[in-house]
């Protein structure tokens, strides 16, 4: 009887790893160091950054059946930008940003992590796009805000993130989404 239990334990557990799906991954990690004299003492500033990008990857279907099958790499990429910083002498970091950048129309938003949720800006402008504040009511959905419409944000099961807004104009029900970004590296 503990066999059969055992053996039912072990194969739950072999199903679960089964199930997620394979991606493609490369970290890097950048530490600047600058000091800087504030007319008192020379005070070391460090500044890390860590970026962090995923694809999914899959086997050829071309090689199907075969012992070694080349791997494809899927084009969708999401980079994350972890930034760093430490003011002082101590060993820890004091500030902590995090960016996820995605593509919603041919254009790259980054989505910056806050207390309240995230602040979402056009790449290589320091405007704000919009703004996503975490529900009061569930965890899992944003109240989106910008200057076209407010709605309701959530990401979806591939990372996307999904905003959902009623259109006066046209009587209609809109959905509109941000994707992972897209890289052919």
């Amino acid at each position: 009887m503990k066999t059969i239990l055992y053996i039912c334990a072990f194969m739950l557990v072999a199903n679960l790893n089964a199930q997620e799906k394979s991606k493609n991954m490369s970290e890097t990690t950048e530490v600047k160091t600058v000091k800087v004299n504030n007319g008192k003492e020379v005070v070391e500033k460090k500044v890390k950054v860590t970026t962090k990008k995923e694809k999914e990857v899959a086997l050829d279907k071309a090689d199907a059946g075969k012992v070694n099958q080349d791997m494809v790499v899927g084009k969708n990429q999401k980079v994350t930008k972890i930034i760093e910083i430490d003011n002082d002498n101590d060993p820890f970091y004091d500030s902590e940003i995090e960016i996820v950048t995605y593509v919603k129309e041919g254009e790259e938003y980054s989505f910056v992590k806050n207390t309240e949720g995230f602040s979402v800006s056009a790449k290589g402008t320091k405007k704000p796009y919009g703004n996503a504040v975490r529900s009061s009511l569930d965890d899992r959905y944003y109240i989106f805000n910008n200057k076209d419409y407010s709605g309701v944000g959530y990401f979806d099961n591939n990372g996307n993130f999904v905003v959902e807004y009623y259109n006066n104009e046209i009587s209609s029900l809109i959905t509109t989404k941000y994707v992972t970004i897209t890289s052919s590296k």
